[in-house]
């Protein structure tokens, strides 16, 4: 197998600042993140807790990424997670598949 054509997918559990804008849909109906790219979706996930109040839960949901260029999509978008206030504590998680 060649590692350009292995497909997956990944879920990433965060708290973002309240004031943070992104659309953020219900559990399985996640919305499109407008400053990801097409595909990543935003979604609200009951187990995140933020740890205070000036804090939300999101679960960004990614498209089916494939190989080194999903690789690359994948760090581009947790660095704009990141950038926007992302953040994690004990409550959130990384999922794939």
């Amino acid at each position: 197998m060649h590692a350009n054509t292995i497909a997956f997918g990944v879920e990433l559990e965060v708290t973002l600042p309240v004031s943070d804008t992104t659309p953020i849909g219900p559990y399985h109906g996640g919305m499109q993140v407008p400053w990801l790219p097409t595909g990543w979706r935003a979604e609200r996930d009951g187990s995140i807790r933020p740890a205070t109040p000036d804090r939300k839960g999101c679960e960004f949901v990614s498209p089916i990424l494939r190989g080194y260029e999903g690789l690359l999509e994948l760090e581009r978008a947790i660095d704009q997670i990141e950038a926007r206030g992302g953040r994690v504590n004990a409550t959130c998680g990384c999922h794939y598949a």
